[in-house]
Order: C-alpha cells, then structure tokens, then sequence
C-alpha cells in the first residue's frame, strides 16, 4: 500500500509538472564573476525563506477579495527537499536536473562549474511537496545566471576562492568577488555557510576571534548592484578549510607489522599497507608497492588507494595491491611498501612464507581436543571413582571371602552412649547408626554379615576376651567415633583392632567420623596413628541416610568383595527371614500360643540388657 501511495503521489506530481508555467516564479537576477585560469565552483540555493517575507508584506498591502494566488509556501520542507529545473536563455522547454546530471545536487543546493556553462540560463527551484492549490509564484523562484570572466589582471593578486584557516588561531574569510572590482565602495555583504544565512555578517570580510572545526565549509558572499535599468546580485563562493600546521614527521606505517607473511602456494594473495599522514597543505601523500628480485626493483602498477580515515590532522591512507597466483618464485621476492611526504620517507619490506596447510591445524586441534578429553575423563575418574570401582566388582567373580576361615565381614563398634550435641540438635545417635542402619543395609540391602557385641555374642564371657575373639573372626573393623567414643573406655575396641591389624593382612580398619572431636593425649601411640592414616567415613547426618547416599558407597567401597551369586543368595535368605512362609509360621508355633519368633525376641533383648554396660 505504501509503494502504491508514492507511485500514485509521484504521477499526480508529473502531471501537474506538465502544466507548470515558470514565468509567474519570483525573479532574481545573478552575475558571477569568475577567474579565466581556473575551475571556481559556483553554488545557487533557493531563497525561499527570502521570498516568504516579500509574500507576507504583499499579503498585508492586498484586500481580502483576492484570491490564494500570493499565499506564502508551506515550511515544513527541508533543504534537501527542493526539485530545481534549467531553462535556456533563447527559451524552450523546461528541464529537469536530475541526480545523475553534470550539475550536483547537495543538501538543496546546485554545484555547477564555469566550464560546463556557455550562455545564460535561468535556473527554477520549488519545493518537492506543497499543499493543495500552491502551485503558484508563491513557491517557485526563477534565478537567471550570468557569467562574467574577470579580464582585469591589473589589480594585484586575486582573492583565493580556496581559503585555509589554522586551528586555535584567529583568521579571516574573504570575499572574492571585491578583489578586482574598480569603483566598488564595498557595498552591504550577505554572507552564507553550507546554504545557511549568517546576518551577524555585513562585510566583505568576516573576522574571526578564533578558527574551530565547524569554522569549515562552503560560503557564499552576495552584494546587490544596480544600473538605471534593472538591479541584480553578484555571488561569489569561497571553500574554507580549517586545517593545522604542517606535520614534521615521517609517515608511519600501520600495516604490515611483521617482516613476514604467510601465503599458500597457488591461491590469490592481497598485499595491504596501510599508512598515517600528517597533514601537510602542499604535499600530496605517496603510497606506493614495490618488488625487489636480487638486484632489480620494480613497482607494482595495480595498486589501488583509497582513504580509510581523515581528519584536520592526519590521514591513514591504504594501497592494495593483488597477486593472482603464489608462485614457488615470489617465496624468494621481497614486497616493499613505500610511503613519502615533504618530510622523508618509511619503508616496510615483507617476505611470503609458505603456508603449512590444514593439515597442522587439524594436528593442533586434534591435540588440544584429546588433551580436553584427558583432563575431562580424569575428572570424572576422580569424582565417580568409587562407583567405577564397584561397578567392576560386581563383573568380577573373585571372592575375598573364600577360605579365610572367617565368620563374620564386618565389626561394628561404637559408644552406646549419645553424645550431648546430637541429644541437644535431635539427630540420630550412634547407636541408633550402629543397630538399626547398619544392619539395615548392609545386611539386608547388600548381603554382608555383621557382628554386633549386643546382638551376636553370649553375655557371661571376659569381655577383653569376647573382643579380641569377635575382631579375629571379622574380615573389616567399624570404628563410629565420637567424643564419647574416645574419651570412653570403648577405645579400647579400636586399640585392640589396631594390635591385630598388624599381624593379620586380611584384616581392615575402617573409621566413621560421625561428630567431632579432638584426640586426647591419654591415648596410645598406635591410636593415635591409627586416627592419622586409617580411611575415614564422614557421617552428614540425615544427608547420610538413604542407602543411595554416597556415605554408604564409600562403606561398601571398604568392605570386602564377596561373589555376585553369593550376594543374591544371602538376599534370598533375608527376604525369606523377613517373611516366613504362613506354612512354616504355623508348624513354629507351640501349643501354648507363644510363637518362636516372640521368644527369639525375647531372647535377643536379653542379650541386649546384659551388655548394656560394656562401654
């Protein structure tokens, strides 16, 4: 729909074009005053600013019975939205300057040399778009241009229309149209930047306290002279260039950096050389590709520049030259980039290397990538070691357990005792861990056989005695250590297993840090070590609980490995524990109503009772 309202816009726009009649445009009269020897750009602009005044006056001087012919031009329009067209002196039809024609349009403002112009012509400038009914004189202007050649060499040197001011010093802008003029008493000036009206400005010379940067631009200096007959404009315009002092440095190569530069054998090559120049305002920078083969140089004619930055103090300009195939022969070349200015001159010679190829790059990556892998595996490794270790137990068929003439797996010892931190936090005591966790999984979930002082030995013994014959028949010793455990006389179960340990290589000590403590000095030596070097469990609390938990991973880690067949067989045997048969439970049952499960009940709390004060 957009595409479509231009398109419709732009055929509205032609057809009232066609119908448009010039002659009822505001006149305004233009001489130019140029130099015979030189190329002076020239510049119109449409005065309709200008104009708009002239119409309010007329409006008010008008009666109301008049009809829109003299209503001003709408103001909305930018500068860049003005169409301006060219009509010879001798008459005919009018002319559109379009974008691509030898006049350059710029910002609304019309560029034209001396050189493309022989004659008169009348130049016509309108807005682009206007209101409904304002095709009239009140938006048009009709600028007739004059040439006149200045002849007149007597007067001196000529005013420049190039004028260069310096930065950061006071300067002055000229009018050229004054300098060879006889007889002129330096009449009432109107002076324009880039199209933009400066009425501060009443001279032939503007004076400046000081030059800065928005100082630069395009100006254009009119004054009015007139005859008996008619009056007309005489325009000059003026290019100002804020720039500095000269540089007094040598140019500075930016690119190439190195004396090397790496090229595959075969494919196309691009040289680029990039160089910072000062400003100078009479030297033109030189850039320039040379190629020295032994003794002969000879410069690279294909080298194309171009501006990459400027400013009002320096310039980096880039040659590129192109090399359409490495030959085995430009290996052996030297590439020499030279830069000049008024100052002296910088060389940058390179030499090609051959590239290697892919090939050491796929190498490279190949290397990093296994060594990533390598330091990835072992971190895994070191996190999930255990369980790997585990995992190959369970395909491993050999079994530990075999002919050790040994009854039990594991020796659990504690401190029957709660300890006051986990009485005050509510937490699970050691002997609650010892009793009912252990037993729970590793002898219901993993098929182990452990030895419990309460549960698995005839009260009435020695109890020094019961100890050392327990921990003999037992493959692994558990230690759950607390302040009450070894500021208690259960200490001496560990230091006991400790004085075995030595002698029997089938025996392992493993230590289970269930709260803290410090190590008394009242303890043995081989205690002490022991606490040192012996494998230690950390117990986290409720983290700890669950049979996943890694706290019973690293247990099962320590304990010896027994055969998968025996495992699912001990399993089978504590299922069937766990639920008898209603068969076997009704032949178990004597006459007297007491069941042989209640009387092993009652049998174990009696062991229980009668070893409450072991520790």
């Amino acid at each position: 729909m957009l595409c479509l309202g231009w398109v419709l816009l732009c055929f509205v726009a032609g057809e009232r074009t066609a119908g448009f009649d010039p002659s009822a445009c505001a006149t305004k009269r233009v001489v130019w005053t140029y130099s015979v020897e030189g190329a002076e750009d020239f510049v119109l602009f449409c005065d309709l600013p200008e104009l708009r005044k002239s119409q309010f006056s007329n409006i008010s001087q008008q009666s109301p019975t008049q009809g829109p012919a003299h209503i001003p031009c709408s103001g909305n329009q930018g500068p860049s939205d003005v169409q301006w067209y060219m009509q010879p002196q001798s008459g005919g039809p009018l002319q559109e300057i379009r974008r691509n024609s030898s006049h350059v349009q710029n910002k609304g403002m019309l560029h034209m040399l001396a050189s493309q112009m022989n004659n008169v012509r009348s130049y016509i400038c309108r807005p682009r778009i206007r209101s409904p009914g304002l095709w009239d004189m009140a938006c048009c202007v009709k600028t007739i241009l004059e040439l006149k050649p200045q002849r007149n060499t007597s007067c001196g040197k000529p005013v420049e229309d190039e004028q260069n001011l310096f930065l950061g010093s006071t300067g002055s802008i000229y009018c050229p149209s004054l300098s060879c003029q006889s007889g002129v008493q330096s009449p009432e000036m109107t002076w324009y930047q880039d199209g933009r009206l400066l009425p501060e400005y009443k001279n032939n010379i503007i004076n400046l306290g000081a030059v800065y940067d928005y100082h630069q631009g395009l100006y254009v200096c009119d004054y009015t002279q007139s005859d008996n007959v008619s009056s007309w404009t005489v325009r000059a315009v003026v290019q100002v260039r804020t720039i500095v002092e000269d540089t007094n440095l040598k140019p500075d190569i930016l690119d190439p950096i190195t004396d090397t530069l790496e090229a595959e054998l075969g494919k196309s090559l691009v040289l680029s050389c990039k160089v910072q120049f000062g400003f100078q305002k009479h030297f033109p920078p030189v850039i320039k590709w040379f190629v020295k083969e032994s003794t002969q140089e000879q410069e690279i004619k294909e080298c194309k520049k171009n501006c990459v930055q400027s400013n009002y103090k320096n310039k980096v300009m880039e040659c590129t030259a192109f090399l359409g195939e490495v030959t085995q022969r430009d290996l052996s070349k030297k590439f020499v980039c030279f830069a000049q200015n008024s100052v002296g001159n910088t060389t940058r010679t390179i030499q090609l290397r051959k590239k290697e190829g892919v090939v050491f790059v796929y190498i490279l990556l190949g290397t990093a990538m296994m060594l990533v892998g390598i330091l990835v595996a072992a971190a895994f490794l070191y996190w999930y070691w255990i369980e790997i270790v585990l995992l190959c137990r369970a395909y491993k068929s050999k079994d530990e357990t075999l002919r050790d003439k040994k009854e039990f797996d594991a020796f659990i010892s504690y401190a029957n005792r709660s300890s006051p931190e986990s009485e005050a936090t509510g937490s699970l005591s050691e002997e609650h861990l010892a009793l009912n966790l252990f037993p729970e999984v590793l002898e219901n979930k993993y098929g182990y056989t452990l030895c419990l002082l309460e549960r698995d030995v005839t009260p009435g013994g020695v109890y020094a005695d019961d100890i050392v014959n327990i921990i003999k028949k037992s493959r692994r010793g558990i230690f759950i250590l607390s302040p009450s455990y070894v500021n208690g006389p259960c200490v001496f179960e560990l230091q006991a297993a400790v004085k075995l340990a030595l002698g029997d290589q089938t025996l392992k000590l493993i230590l289970i840090k269930f709260s803290s403590f410090r190590v008394p000095e009242s303890l043995p030596y081989l205690v002490k070590k022991a606490l040192r070097v012996l494998p230690t469990v950390t117990w986290r609390g409720l983290k700890s609980v669950q049979p996943s938990s890694r706290f019973w991973t690293q247990i099962c880690y320590h304990m010896p490995v027994k055969n998968s067949n025996r495992f699912m067989c001990n399993r089978l045997r504590i299922i069937r524990r766990a639920f008898p048969p209603e068969k076997d439970l009704a032949r178990e049952k004597p006459s007297g109503g007491v069941s042989s499960s209640e009387s092993k009940h009652g049998a174990q709390n009696l062991l229980l009772s009668s070893h409450q004060k072991r520790c």
